[in-house]
């Protein structure tokens, strides 16, 4: 058949192919298209895409585990603080305990001081002591309440408020509530009648709370005997 291809003539254009290897390529380009002529450099992008995109995801992986790590930490550090701040409030509320008791334990030894003092001073002063001092509380302050007689063997009480440190404020205010028809009508119904010697004790006072005192016309004692005398019996 005319044009007919034969496959002597194949052969020959095989033979032809290899002693030219120039038109294998030229060859190539007529009878592959554009794309497939492409497609080995196509694979090649995408494999060497496909290799990046493994190196990211294995950099990706890596950074969930340390997070993960890292997120292990931060909950084992925060039972570790939880846990510390439980010790801490445990010992917060030891030491208030312990302070508690010994603030307890400076009162009571601060209002037998002063009660101390105050008998002192009032068998000096040529009063009588009839009985012993009471400690009264009647508003979760203790008072120093002493029963004694004048020269004329007339009874009064001598009524005194015991702080550790005594500024001004402590004074006033005793001074003040001393003075309240409300308070004395307390210590009326706890058997205390007027009238009263007023006095404040201080371990410690500065010089305000003297000043407070003799302004207030009450008596101020500290550990080493009367400062400030009352004017006398209200």
């Amino acid at each position: 058949m005319p044009g007919a291809f034969t496959v002597r003539q194949f052969f020959d254009l095989v033979v032809a192919l290899e002693e030219h290897p120039e038109w294998r390529q030229e060859l190539r380009r007529l009878l592959l298209t554009e794309e497939v002529l492409t497609l080995p450099q196509a694979v090649r992008e995408l494999t060497e895409a496909h290799m990046r995109a493994e190196e990211r995801l294995s950099r990706l992986e890596a950074a969930v585990a340390e997070l993960a790590e890292a997120q292990k930490r931060t909950e084992q550090r925060v039972e570790e603080l939880a846990e510390a701040q439980k010790r801490t409030e445990q010992r917060l509320s030891n030491v208030e305990d312990r302070l508690g008791r010994l603030e307890r334990i400076v009162g009571a030894t601060v209002e037998e001081e002063a009660a101390d003092v105050l008998r002192v001073v009032m068998e000096e002063k040529g009063y009588r002591v009839r009985e012993e001092p009471v400690y009264w509380r009647p508003d979760g302050e203790v008072d120093v309440i002493l029963p004694v007689e004048d020269q004329e063997e007339r009874p009064l009480h001598v009524v005194l408020e015991a702080k550790v440190r005594l500024g001004h404020r402590a004074v006033v205010d005793w001074a003040n509530r001393m003075r309240s028809e409300g308070f004395r009508a307390l210590l009326a119904r706890a058997g205390f009648n007027g009238p009263y010697l007023i006095y404040v004790y201080g371990m410690r006072a500065d010089t305000s709370a003297e000043h407070a005192a003799q302004t207030l016309g009450i008596g101020l004692l500290t550990p080493r005997g009367e400062k400030i005398s009352p004017p006398g019996p209200e």
